[in-house]
């Protein structure tokens, strides 16, 4: 089971897909785009208090909060686009019953389950490289030269990226139908997992444990970056949210529960 002989067979299945190639692109773009305004949209902000002009935003976009800030802007394209795209290469398989043919070619089935979960990795690593660069390329723009990167930040974008494409991909694994499956993926990540998590909160327990939930948890993995200002203001009108560390941590364990997920379902279901 070689993962690199397993990543190229994944590359000609997928990349002559117009579809797919479609979603990649619009992920690139859309990414470019929404950091671009935000740029834009953020230097000009002024708030003006007593006749006292100030930025109240200015300080998220120097060297090091600008990596924070733009993995979660980047997030949204994680959310969006990456989990969708997660369900869509695997719904196409089940339509296209590649699946079926690559055990009939001679694949084992858990060679199979294992060249998904590594092409989702090598995804998530793209969408990271492409993070970074554009993170790169706003500080060139700024003329700031280029800041290391935070490698918590990286860390954090990289997890959260694969996380939701392993999503994605059990949301097609076990509706099999590409509509249905991402209206599924996209109300369980912005509706029911919110939903039920406050109605918990309020009619069950006021427990942290609420916050350890798979969506909530990758959500965490890239916050907002709150100014100092008002970052009080935020914390105590809410519960304490998740420490980078618990972040991370429960990431790791939802990432191994989702694979051997995902491998359990190829090894055992009908294709």
């Amino acid at each position: 089971m070689n993962p690199l002989h397993l990543l190229k067979l994944e590359w000609k299945r997928y990349w002559p897909n117009g579809t797919f190639r479609m979603i990649g692109a619009l992920y690139a773009s859309s990414f470019a785009l929404v950091l671009f305004l935000a740029r834009a949209a953020g230097r000009n902000m002024t708030f003006t208090s007593n006749g006292v002009t100030s930025h109240p935003l200015a300080g998220l976009f120097v060297y090091p909060q600008n990596w924070e800030l733009l993995a979660c802007i980047g997030s949204w394209m994680n959310v969006f686009l990456l989990g969708s795209l997660g369900v869509f290469m695997i719904t196409m398989e089940f339509s296209n019953r590649t699946l079926r043919q690559s055990v009939i070619f001679g694949m084992t089935r858990l060679e199979v389950a294992v060249s998904k979960l590594v092409w989702s990795v090598a995804l998530a690593l793209a969408a990271t490289g492409l993070y970074i660069l554009l993170v790169f390329g706003w500080e060139v723009l700024d003329g700031w030269g280029l800041g290391l990167p935070l490698a918590g930040s990286v860390a954090s974008f990289f997890l959260q990226a694969l996380g939701y494409l392993f999503l994605g991909t059990l949301a097609g694994l076990f509706i099999r139908q590409t509509a249905p499956a991402v209206l599924a993926y996209l109300a369980y990540v912005f509706i029911l997992e919110t939903v039920c998590r406050w109605i918990f909160y309020f009619s069950v327990a006021k427990t942290r444990l609420l916050l350890f939930l798979p969506n909530h948890v990758l959500g965490a993995l890239t916050p907002l970056p709150v100014p100092e200002s008002v970052k009080h203001l935020v914390q105590s009108a809410s519960t304490r949210p998740l420490s980078p560390a618990e972040a991370e941590l429960t990431a790791l364990v939802y990432l191994g529960m989702f694979a051997i997920l995902v491998c359990r379902i190829i090894v055992k279901s009908d294709l």
